[in-house]
């Protein structure tokens, strides 16, 4: 399974950042890369371009957004239970007439 890439944290914006503030910060930071001109810099532009290219459509924006909010839930993973999961799972396996 490939690993979920925060396309928000590698432009460094909120997940409800206005469209506006995703192009600042995108114009930004390429802007700053391209001055350098080095190996690392051009990783970095691309998966800068590669985030642009995603939250800069509306559609593949909502989308990612609906990705996003599956995989990250409250600051957790969506693999993990959460305590009503873990507290309900509790209280069930004393009370089973196995």
């Amino acid at each position: 399974m490939a690993k979920f890439k925060d396309y928000y944290e590698v432009l460094g914006i909120p997940p409800r950042a206005h469209v506006r503030v995703i192009e600042e910060s995108y114009w930004e930071q390429a802007h700053e890369l391209q001055r350098t001109p080095t190996r690392k810099a051009a990783r970095r532009l691309r998966i800068i371009n590669e985030a642009y290219e995603v939250l800069g459509s509306p559609h593949r924006r909502l989308t990612y957004d609906r990705e996003y909010t599956g995989s990250v839930t409250l600051g957790r993973k969506a693999d993990q239970p959460g305590f009503l999961h873990t507290f309900v799972n509790m209280l069930g396996k004393p009370f089973r007439a196995d």
